[in-house]
This record gives structure tokens, sequence and C-alpha cells, in this order.
């Protein structure tokens, strides 16, 4: 991947799902009635959370580049906690829960309600609910990750800027709208900075090119 690509990468990837993530419907304490009139829009936006799940975890990665801090590596290892664990809520929670809604939609009333039951009880299991084990860990996962990679910069020489913004990031573990869209645009901004940086960095290590030897019997 070129620094071009990579720069664009970083940027653009969370910037993006933000942008999805603002068409987010609110729910409900009842999910079928709080999903039904917003079936499909609560589709596009799990469906392309889903496939967001591993470039946003890519983009943190990416981050990390070059730092070898104790923060770095617990910061790696939590991004594999969020990238299996929110990654199996997502397709049981978001995706699943609007498959079902959108099932239940094109049922006689008498049928809808008992599907509606189900549909309830299904988010309310402790294993794939939210909160459940996988959503905790999986949220988890990204907030040590983004609080440890905060720490690894700020360790690493860089400013409060980039400290903050990354810190900032962990709110994406609460994705609903306007939570979620805050945390990746301070993930943005962070790449943004760090990635500018990290070319200051590059310039004042490059190498000066030597000078043109004189000509042979040339005065100095």
């Amino acid at each position: 991947m070129t620094v071009f690509l990579r720069r664009l990468f970083l940027v653009v990837t969370p910037l993006a799902l933000s942008v999805v993530l603002w068409f987010h419907p609110p729910g409900g304490e009842n999910v079928f009635e709080g999903v039904r009139r917003d079936v499909d829009a609560w589709l596009f936006v799990h469906t392309a959370f889903l496939l967001f799940t591993p470039l946003i975890a890519i983009a943190a990665y990416l981050l990390l580049d070059g730092l070898k801090s104790r923060a770095a590596a617990v910061s790696r290892v939590a991004l594999i906690f969020f990238l299996v664990f929110y990654t199996a809520w997502e397709v049981t929670i978001g995706v699943g829960t609007g498959i079902l809604v959108d099932y239940a939609n094109g049922l006689p009333a008498a049928e809808q309600a008992v599907v509606a039951d189900a549909i309830q009880d299904y988010n309310r299991n402790a294993i794939i609910a939210d909160p459940s084990v996988s959503f905790v860990l999986g949220a988890l996962g990204w907030v040590v990750a983004m609080v440890a990679a905060a720490v690894a910069f700020h360790r690493a020489g860089a400013g409060w800027p980039v400290t903050l913004l990354v810190g900032f990031a962990a709110l994406f573990a609460v994705h609903p709208p306007p939570i979620g869209p805050i945390g990746l645009v301070c993930l943005a901004a962070a790449a943004v900075l760090i990635e500018r940086a990290r070319t200051r960095d590059a310039k004042a290590v490059a190498p000066t090119p030597p000078a043109d030897p004189a000509p042979v019997g040339s005065t100095v």
C-alpha cells in the first residue's frame, strides 16, 4: 500500500462509516415497534457496519505502525477482541434483528404479535443481546484499544491533540448517533495529525544529497 492510499484509507474509512451511522434508526424498548417502520434503514446501517468493522480495525492497527511500547501491544491485542466479538454481535443483533423484523412486517397482524415477542426475547438473550457477552467484550476491546493507543502515542512524544483525539475515538463503541459518529470523526482527525507528523519526521531524517564534486583542475 502506497503512502497516499494508506492515508486515504485511514481518513476516509472512519468518515464514511460516520456518515452511514447517522441513518441509524432510534429503535426503542419494544424492538419490533421501534424498528418496523425503519427496517430498510436498519438493515442498510447494520449491513454496512458489518462490512466496515474489519476496515476500522485495520485502520486502527495501521495507525499504530512503528509503535513498539507495551501500551501499543495492548492496543493491538484489544483490537482482536473488538474485531471478533463486535462482528459477532453485529451479525446477530444488528443484521439478525433487521431480517426478523422485515419478515414480521409481511405477516398478518395476529401473527405479527407472536413474532414480535420472539424478536423481543431474541434481543434479551444474554449471549448476543445488548448488553451481552459479545457486545461487552467487543465494545470493551475497542475502548481498551483506543485508550492504550492514546497512551502509546503520548509516550512516543505525540502532543495532547493526538492523545485526546485517539482517546475520544473510544466513543465509537456506542455506535448510534451522535456518539458513534463523533468517535469516528475523532479517529479520522487523529489520523490526519499522526500522518502529518510522520511526514515531518521522515523529512527530518532524510539524508542530505552529497554536493557535486568540484571539476578536476578547478580552484575552490
